[in-house]
Parts: structure tokens; sequence; C-alpha cells
């Protein structure tokens, strides 16, 4: 973070009247969104690339942060009047002294954000500087300068060398130049590790693809073991004591199985094992068009990936790539369907007409079901329930629906409607009612 335009921004917001401070909560794991009387400021507190940076695109977390410290956030900080804001000397620190009023009594605190380099933090402290929470609690074990709550904040040294003080233009200009750096740099770096998983994924099911045993192959061993069971079933009588590991029947060498500890054992291993090989010999096609479907799936995901220009969508697509943190769930239940997180709200999406069948049966009668209108694609669900959803999340709804649709024309509607006035007709094919269209155009 350059400390001049740290500066500028300080003195910015050193207004009388004062700015008011409206909200200011968590939309990634070290981004935070300012409303400050209506302008939204982002602070990216990564370590090591720390800064401050405005936005025409529209950010939208992929969860809700519930945290302690979102929490606190929220009761320290929301509709405050900012009545102090200063630079801590040299050090890229910006401190805001805030001051929330209500019918009983007004209180101050300290919103204290640190933009330097692996210490990075955002501390709340009262006036006394006790920390009242912070995004990252530091021990004494860690650094000379623990951050804990209940403790007093100790200042952090000044530097030796006066830094140089390089900012041309008006602050909003350098604001958003901020965000062109951040986003051209981080973007490519983050937009290539998602890329290098999702070939990793489609790697691995090609291979499995062409590991596929052939349908002819399967069902001549289905006949094979067949065979070698009728074999061993109709010689029973003449071994009725046998003990051994092999036997020879009409002319036929025969190596009983591990799991055998009889001749009527074995033939019924035998028997079972042709039953196995058949059915999978019958089904063979079904796993390999599941696995050319995830495929594809992918594929179309990577290049959603490869043409995202923000770092919040990249974070809503990657939210499809993330382990499942629910281990109650049944593997097979988390495999019916992909599915995305948009602002904390799950959006699934059928790949084939078997999802599609099992979207619509999980759905709730109060989500949002979504669908493209004149193709056959995909049904799109928005886990929602009862709760009002933003118009932004459909519409990253929309988006990823039809990025995931390889016949999606340039310009294309989508119809919506509560779930509950969709009625199946056949298979996955529905009609529906009170619906609303929205009309986009593919990027």
């Amino acid at each position: 973070m350059n400390l001049a335009i740290l500066q500028k921004f300080a003195s910015y917001l050193q207004q009388t009247p004062p700015f008011k401070l409206r909200s200011i909560y968590r939309i990634a794991d070290n981004l935070f969104k300012m409303d400050i009387d209506g302008h939204s400021f982002f602070m990216d507190l990564s370590k090591g690339k720390s800064t401050i940076f405005i936005s025409n695109e529209v950010f939208v977390a992929s969860k809700v942060y519930q945290a302690p410290f979102d929490k606190s956030l929220q009761k320290y900080c929301f509709n405050a009047w900012i009545i102090g804001a200063k630079i801590d000397g040299n050090n890229r620190i910006l401190q805001l002294t805030l001051q929330t009023k209500n019918s009983y009594k007004s209180s101050q605190i300290i919103l204290q954000a640190e933009f330097t380099g692996k210490n990075t933090n955002l501390i709340l402290l009262d006036t006394n500087k006790i920390v009242l929470d912070a995004l990252r609690h530091i021990t004494k074990e860690q650094s000379f300068r623990d951050v804990r709550i209940g403790k007093p904040l100790l200042p952090l040294p000044q530097p030796k060398t006066s830094p140089l003080f390089q900012c041309e233009g008006e602050l909003f200009e350098n604001l958003l130049d901020n965000f062109i750096h951040l986003k051209t740099k981080e973007l490519k770096e983050k937009i290539a590790k998602s890329s290098a998983k999702i070939h990793h994924k489609i790697m691995h099911l090609k291979q499995h693809l062409e590991s596929l045993e052939a349908k002819d192959i399967l069902e001549a061993n289905a006949k094979r073991e067949a065979y070698l069971g009728q074999l061993v079933l109709q010689n029973l009588y003449l071994y009725p004591d046998f003990k051994g590991r092999e036997i020879c029947l009409e002319n036929e060498k025969i190596i009983l199985p591990k799991k055998a500890y009889s001749l009527s054992h074995c033939a019924q291993i035998f028997f079972e094992n042709s039953k196995k090989l058949a059915k999978k010999a019958k089904n063979i096609y079904l796993q390999a068009q599941n696995l050319q479907e995830k495929i594809l799936f992918y594929q179309n995901l990577l290049k959603m990936i490869q043409n995202v220009t923000n770092l919040n969508d990249l974070q809503i697509l990657d939210s499809n790539l993330q382990k499942k943190s629910n281990p109650k769930e049944s593997k097979q239940k988390l495999k019916l369907f992909e599915s995305f997180f948009i602002a904390g709200i799950k959006v699934s999406i059928g790949k084939n007409e078997r999802e599609n069948i099992a979207l619509l049966k999980e759905a709730k009668a109060e989500d949002i079901w979504l669908h493209i209108r004149g193709i056959p694609s995909s049904h799109c669900i928005v886990h929602c329930g009862k709760a009002k959803i933003s118009d932004i999340i459909l519409q990253k709804a929309t988006q990823i629906l039809a990025g995931l649709t390889k016949d999606v024309g340039e310009n294309y509607a989508v119809d919506y409607t509560k779930r509950k006035f969709v009625k199946i007709t056949s298979g996955a094919n529905v009609v529906y009612a009170k619906a609303q269209t929205i009309q986009l155009k593919k990027d």
C-alpha cells in the first residue's frame, strides 16, 4: 500500500460534518467492503499485497462470514460516524475513530487497518488502545507485538528511513489504479492456479475413460466365468471332500478363487462374477457417458475461469472445486449434481437428465428454478427457500448456467420461477407458470 495514497484517503475521510461508515464486512477471506456515505471502498488485507481500492465491478461473496470478528465489526462499526482519521507517522497504518450513538449513550472505538506487509491486520481498539477484536490474533511467541483480546496494543516502531511520497492524480484515480494493478497481477495468478486444478481433473477423468474395459471383452469374461461355474457344478459329485486350490475338469485347469472354501462355494463365486461382469457390460456405456459429461462440464468451467474478468467471479466459480465441508452427507448425495456458492447461497446445476431429475426432486417448494428458454439445457436451482435473494445472485446464477451450456447464442433469455410452479411431465421435461425472464448477453 502506497503511504501517500493512504494519507490522501485519511484526509478525504476528515470531513465536517463527518462521514458515516454504514457498514464494513468481508466478501472474501481477506477482502473487506466498506460503505462510507454511499461510496464503496475495498480493503484487501492479504499478507504482502494489502491495499485499498475502488471498482465499478459488482462484488458478491461466495459465502457469508460469521466468525466472531465479523460479528464484532457489525457490533462496533455499523452506522458509526467517522470523527477522526489519521496515519500512524510513516507507518502504513490507518486509524479511524468511530462514534456510535443510540438512545442511551454514545461510544467511541478505533478501527485500525495495518497495511504492513506480513503483519497486515484489521484491529478493533477501545480509546485506551486495548484490543477488542482482530482479524489476526498474534501471540508473544509469534511477535514482540502481540494482538490479543483484552491486551494493550503496542505501537509499531517507525521506519528508520522516510518513505518516498510519490502519488500523482486524484484520490479516486489512485484507488482505481490500485484495483487495476491488483486485479491484473492476482487474477492472473489465481486463474493459473484454478486452471491447473481443472486440467488435472480433466486428465484424471480422461485416463479413467480410456481405462474402461470394452463391452465385448466384459461379455466374453462373463461367459467364461459362467462356463467355469457350470463346469464345477457338474462335477461336484466326483470330489465331495476336495480341499485343493486348483483342479482339472474335462481337460480344463481351474484355479479356485482365494475366498472359495469348497468346490460348491467356488461355483457360486464364478456365477456371481459372471452376473457382475454381464451387468457391467450392459451398463458400461452409462459409465462412459457419465465420464464424458464430467469432462465436458470441467472443460466448460475451465473456459469460464480463463475468461473471468474479476476476482469475485473467480471465487464463485472456484467454490465448485472446494472440498465438501459436511461429512454427514453421503458421498452419493454429494455427487448428484454440481453446486456453486454465491453470497452463501447454494446454486446447483444438473449436467444431464439424471441429475436434472435429482435436482428437481431435491429442490424445496420456495427455491428458485431457472432454465434457458428455447433450448434443451440444464436445470438450475437457487436453494434459497423463503429467503429473498438479490438480483445480482440471480444474474450470476444465469451466467453460470449459460457458461455451462454449449448451445447458448450470443443473446439468450432465462426463465425463472419458484420450484412449486414447475411440474414434471416426464423425465426432466417440465411445464411451468408464473415465470419471469432475464435477458442477457453471453460473454
